[in-house]
């Protein structure tokens, strides 16, 4: 079994930028379509932007080995700028929010909406990623279900990648209100959304009329649901 699978989405690319017999590497358009092939222990998913070199995977492989009973990590970026984009936490009023740059170890809700390490273990338990949300949100809520599932995301202040092009802040995760909504409805519940919607009415209507699709969703993401009321509190400091 490999090491590492490493997926980059959306991508045209064919050729990886370096070779390793305990890495694989997926580019790709729709990173579901390929996610079955995956045979390693831990899957990176990444857009073009982020830089996944040896010294990234090593120090990935140290904090996989330092924190075992982890399942995922929110890693820090570099941005070109020497500035750094960090893992979030829930935040009521825009739904995610950055973690302070100088945190020390902590887990959080959910990853720069660029880079993300899940176990392999975590993936199989928690599913695909839906497609049918924006791009931005797709690890914010795979990473709540991931909640459900027994896992959580860790932030370890000296696990960092580099972006080899300008990439939005954090902030641009939450600009789709309505979807925003729906993510945390799907995880959360009604009154996690609604606390979200009293600081955004114009998605009061969206809670209003879930649609059948949305709340099957939720009774799939939270069968058997094994999150407890101090993880929340946890990943929303």
């Amino acid at each position: 079994m490999r090491q590492f699978d490493v997926f980059v989405s959306p991508s045209k690319e064919t050729e990886p930028p370096f070779a390793d017999k305990d890495l694989g590497w997926f580019f790709c358009e729709n990173i579901n379509e390929f996610l079955e092939q995956s045979e390693a222990e831990w899957v990176i998913f990444s857009t073009p932007e982020i830089n996944i070199n040896r010294e990234f995977l090593n120090s990935l492989a140290e904090c996989i080995a330092g924190f075992p009973m982890v399942d995922a990590f929110a890693p820090r970026i570099r941005t070109v700028d020497g500035e750094f984009y960090n893992g979030l936490k829930l935040d009521k009023k825009m739904g995610f929010s950055e973690i302070a740059n100088d945190a020390e170890l902590r887990f959080v809700a959910a990853p720069h909406f660029s880079v993300a390490a899940f176990s392999r273990r975590i993936i199989q338990r928690t599913g695909h990623l839906d497609n049918t949300l924006p791009k931005e949100l797709r690890l914010a809520d795979f990473s709540l279900r991931m909640l459900h599932a027994g896992g959580k995301m860790f932030h370890v202040p000296y696990l960092v990648t580099s972006a080899n092009a300008s990439i939005d802040s954090a902030d641009t995760i939450c600009k789709d209100l309505k979807a925003t909504a729906k993510v945390l409805y799907k995880s959360l519940g009604i009154v996690h959304a609604t606390k979200f919607a009293v600081h955004h009415p114009t998605v009061l209507p969206t809670l209003a009329i879930l649609d059948k699709e949305l709340k099957y969703k939720r009774d799939k993401a939270t069968d058997l649901s094994k999150l407890k009321q101090n993880v929340l509190q946890e990943i929303s400091k």
